[in-house]
Parts: C-alpha cells; sequence; structure tokens
C-alpha cells in the first residue's frame, strides 16, 4: 500500500475547480505543475527553468498561479513521497507492486467490476491527473488507488513478460483483455498513442503535448464513462530528463531525472 496517492486525490480537487477549461488546456496546467515540482527537487539549471517558463506562458495569464500555487505544492508533496517511496521500497515492492499476481488480486478484490478497461501505452500521472480531474469537474465519482503498478525499469516488457503466467502472449493488448476478464467487463481499449509521440526524437514539451491529442483520448474514454464505470491504468509512465540538451521526455531512464514517472502505472475508476 502507498502513502502518495492522498497527495493525488488533493490535487485533482485542486484541479477540478478549473475543468471548465478545455481539455488540452488543463492538460498543460497539470503537467507543468509536476515539471516545476520536479525541477525545484532536482537542482535543475537556469535553462531548464526557463524552458518551463516559456510553455508556461503559453497558458492564459489567469491559470498561471496555480502552477506556481496550490497544483505546484500538492504536486510537490506528492513527488517527495513518491521518491521517498522508489528509494525505500526494496524488496517488497517486488513481491508487491511489482507483481502482476498481486495487482490483479487487489483489483479483483476492491474493485470488483467494471464496463471498460482502458490500458494506455505510457500514460504518465500527469495524464491520469487530468482525466480524473476533468471527470469530477463533471461530477462523475473518480477514484485513485492507493495500490500502484510499479514497474522498476519502467518499459513494457517488465509487465508484458509477466503474462506468461496466464498463458497470455507477452503484448500489451493481451493485459488489457486479462483485466477486462477478470474485472467482468463487457469491453476494452489499448491505446499506444502516448508511447509512440514518447519514441520520436526532437519533440519539444509544447510539440509533445500537442501530439498526444488529449482531448481526442478524453472524449474517447468519455464514450464509454457517460453510461458505465471505467477503468484506466499503464504499463509504465514516462521521464522528464533535464541535460545538456534541454528538457525531453523519455521512459526507462536509469538516471536520477526531475520526474521518475516511468516506474509507475495508477489505477483510475471513473463511475
Amino acid at each position: 500500500m502507498t502513502d502518495f496517492t492522498n497527495e493525488l486525490e488533493t490535487l485533482v480537487k485542486t484541479a477540478s475547480t478549473i475543468g471548465n477549461l478545455p481539455v488540452e488546456t488543463f492538460h498543460k496546467i497539470i503537467f507543468c505543475s509536476f515539471i516545476k515540482a520536479g525541477l525545484s527537487i532536482y537542482g535543475a539549471q537556469r535553462e531548464h527553468e526557463l524552458e518551463i517558463e516559456n510553455l508556461v506562458r503559453t497558458i492564459a495569464t489567469p491559470y498561471r498561479g496555480l502552477i506556481n500555487g496550490k497544483l505546484y505544492l500538492n504536486a510537490l508533496r506528492f513527488l517527495k513521497a513518491f521518491n521517498a517511496f522508489l528509494k525505500n521500497g526494496g524488496q517488497a515492492v517486488i513481491l508487491k507492486e511489482a507483481n502482476l499476481h498481486y495487482i490483479l488480486q487487489f483489483l479483483e478484490n476492491k474493485v470488483g467490476k467494471v464496463d471498460t478497461v482502458f490500458v494506455l501505452d505510457c500514460a504518465s500521472i500527469p495524464e491520469i491527473i487530468t482525466i480524473a480531474s476533468k471527470f469530477s469537474s463533471m461530477r462523475h465519482n473518480t477514484t485513485i488507488y492507493e495500490e500502484v503498478f510499479i514497474n522498476p525499469i519502467g518499459i513494457t516488457r517488465f509487465l508484458t513478460g509477466q503474462l506468461e503466467k496466464f498463458d497470455r502472449e507477452g503484448c500489451l493488448s493481451q493485459y488489457a483483455k486479462l483485466l477486462k476478464e477478470r474485472l467482468n467487463a463487457s469491453s476494452y481499449v489499448k491505446s499506444s498513442t502516448v508511447d509512440l509521440v514518447t519514441h520520436r526524437q526532437g519533440y519539444t514539451l509544447e510539440s509533445f503535448l500537442k501530439s498526444i491529442e488529449m482531448q481526442k483520448l478524453f472524449d474517447q474514454i468519455n464514450h464509454f464513462a457517460k453510461q458505465n464505470s471505467v477503468l484506466i491504468t499503464s504499463d509504465h509512465g514516462y521521464d522528464i530528463v533535464a541535460d545538456e540538451h534541454g528538457l525531453y521526455i523519455t521512459h526507462g531512464y536509469k538516471e536520477e531525472c526531475p520526474l521518475n514517472f516511468s516506474k509507475i502505472a495508477l489505477f483510475l475508476v471513473i463511475d
């Protein structure tokens, strides 16, 4: 069980107060809040700070204060707790949160049943928080569960490599299908958009945000969530790296970086 998901629930409550904004603007605000928090812990150089400040300037002035205020503070508290968890988890993580048997048992016990399962390859904490906050602002019930899937190496293969134990092929669509069956869902969706964009070279943060098409993803989820309950998760997230090349996005990064989110996948239920 993790103790940092409470901070994410607090962040959802704060963000949902501006849930009337367009999804992609909403996502950018949350994305920037996490990066600013990560840079403050990481001790980034001035050029990295300027890069994120330039991105913040593309957001309407009335909403920029949140990125330096409540959302930033929520993100900062979460990151400190999350980083401590990764540092001190050790063998317990391998036996529990990184073990698919354990995760499936948890979902069966706590979630029980949903109508649709979404597995979003490489979708990270900013995307999950955006989705949760937007639906919360629309008066849906949203739950981010205290258990998470920990992916120690931050790549799909760590998860899909465990599927053989369940007599499944090692591909992410089979994970989505397994979740569908265990949670008695009627349908599942596997999306690769975020992962495909993450693997492209030369993307700025701004072009990354545009290319993952958050509005399109939200509309797809909303199609199912209007009438039914939905589980949303991923296989891993992505990392924000700060080096001599500037700020960029990857996953499975092995060194210290401002946001090491490729090691975590959240479980969000909307009903």
